[in-house]
C-alpha cells in the first residue's frame, strides 16, 4: 500500500508541474498561463525547465512501478513454481551438452501440485518403473508375497514382478488393478499395457508412461497405504541401481527402468528412466528423469541421469513446498 501511495503522490506532482497540455494527467487540452512572466523567451525557458522536471518525475514513477509485483508475478509466487525461467533456460543448455535426449519432471509431494516438465524427452516405455503400481495393486489385493515384493522393487527382479502380475490375474485384470493404484495416487491418464507386445519382455514393462504423469503419481504415493509401503522398499534399492537421484540423496526412494527401445513394442537404443522422491534442502520432491543416450548404451544413460540429478538439486526452488502428505 505504501508503494501505491508513493506512486500516487509522484503522479500528482508530475501533473502539477506540467506547463503544457495536461492530456497525460487526464486534464484535457487545457493550456496554463502564469501571470507576471513576460517575454516569449522567458516563457519558453521556464517551460523547458519544467518539462525536464516532468521527465525526471516520470522516470521516478516508472522506477517505482518496476518495484511493485505485477499480477502475473504474484500468481507465479503463489503457485509455488519449482523452476524459474532462468533455470529452465539453463536446463536446455545442460540437455544440449549431454549425448542424447533428456527429460525431467517434478511435483510437490502430497498430490496437490501440478508436475513441471523440462526437456525434449517427455516419456516413453515404462520398463521396470511399471513394477511400482503392480506392487501396490498386489498389496491391495492381498496376493503379494513379501519376497516377491522386495525382489521386484529393490532389485528389479523380472520374475518376481511377473509372479505379482500373475497373482493379480494377469492380462486385463492385472492391468486394471494397476490402473486403479495409478488413479488413487494421482495419475489420471496412464493405462497399463495388458498384453505382450514384444517376445521376451513383460507386458506391463511396455506401458507408455509420460514423465509428468509419473511424477504426479509419485507425488501422491505416500498419501496411500499401499504407496507408502512400496516407497519404503524403494528406499532399499540395491546399490548397483542407485544411479540418478540416488547419487545426490543416499536415502532417496527410487525405482529405475531401462531397456532397448523407447516406444512400446519397438526395439532400439536404450531408454533409461527413474522415478522417486529426493530430498532437496530438507524438502521431499517427486521426481522422474529420463534419457535416450546417443550411443544407445545403458552406461551412458545412467551417467546422463546422474548428471541431471545433480543439476536438479542445485536449481530447484523448494520454497513453500509441502514437506509431506497431509493425511
Amino acid at each position: 500500500m505504501g508503494s501505491v501511495l508513493r506512486l500516487s503522490r509522484l503522479f500528482a506532482v508530475a501533473c502539477a508541474v506540467t506547463t503544457v497540455w495536461l492530456v497525460a494527467c487526464g486534464g484535457g487540452a487545457e493550456r496554463l498561463e502564469r501571470p507576471g512572466v513576460s517575454g516569449a523567451s522567458d516563457a519558453e525557458a521556464e517551460a523547458a525547465q519544467r518539462e525536464a522536471e516532468v521527465q525526471r518525475l516520470a522516470q521516478r514513477l516508472e522506477a517505482q512501478r518496476a518495484n511493485i509485483p505485477t499480477d502475473d508475478a504474484a500468481a507465479g509466487a503463489a503457485s509455488g513454481r519449482i523452476f524459474s525461467e532462468s533455470a529452465r533456460a539453463d536446463f536446455e543448455k545442460l540437455a544440449a551438452s549431454l549425448p542424447g535426449d533428456e527429460g525431467l519432471a517434478v511435483a510437490p509431494v502430497g498430490g496437490d501440485g501440478a508436475a513441471e516438465q523440462l526437456g525434449s524427452l517427455t516419456g516413453g516405455v515404462a520398463w521396470s518403473t511399471s513394477k511400482v503400481p503392480i506392487a501396490m495393486a498386489a498389496i491391495e489385493a492381498g496376493v503379494a508375497s513379501e519376497n516377491d515384493l522386495s525382489a521386484a522393487i529393490t532389485a528389479s527382479d523380472n520374475d518376481a514382478a511377473q509372479r505379482l502380475w500373475d497373482a493379480l490375474g494377469g492380462g486385463d485384470a492385472a492391468a486394471a488393478a494397476a490402473d486403479e493404484q495409478l488413479r488413487i495416487a494421482g495419475d489420471q491418464s496412464t493405462s497399463t499395457q495388458a498384453s505382450t507386445l514384444r517376445d521376451g519382455f513383460t507386458a506391463f514393462g511396455q506401458t507408455d508412461w509420460t514423465l509428468s504423469d509419473q511424477a504426479q503419481f509419485v507425488s501422491g504415493m505416500d498419501c496411500t497405504d499401499n504407496g507408502s509401503q512400496v516407497l519404503e522398499l524403494m528406499r532399499q534399492t540395491v546399490t548397483a541401481q542407485r544411479w540418478g537421484i540416488g547419487t545426490v540423496d543416499t536415502t532417496a526412494a527410487l525405482k529405475g527402468g531401462w531397456g532397448p527401445g523407447s516406444l512400446p513394442g519397438a526395439s532400439g537404443g536404450y531408454l533409461d528412466r527413474q522415478m522417486g522422491i529426493v530430498s532437496i534442502e530438507g524438502v521431499p520432491v517427486a521426481v522422474t528423469i529420463a534419457t535416450t543416450p546417443a550411443d544407445g548404451s545403458h552406461e551412458t544413460g545412467t551417467s546422463n541421469l546422474s548428471t541431471i540429478a545433480e543439476w536438479l538439486v542445485s536449481n530447484a526452488d523448494v520454497t513453500g513446498l509441502p514437506t509431506g502428505c497431509s493425511r
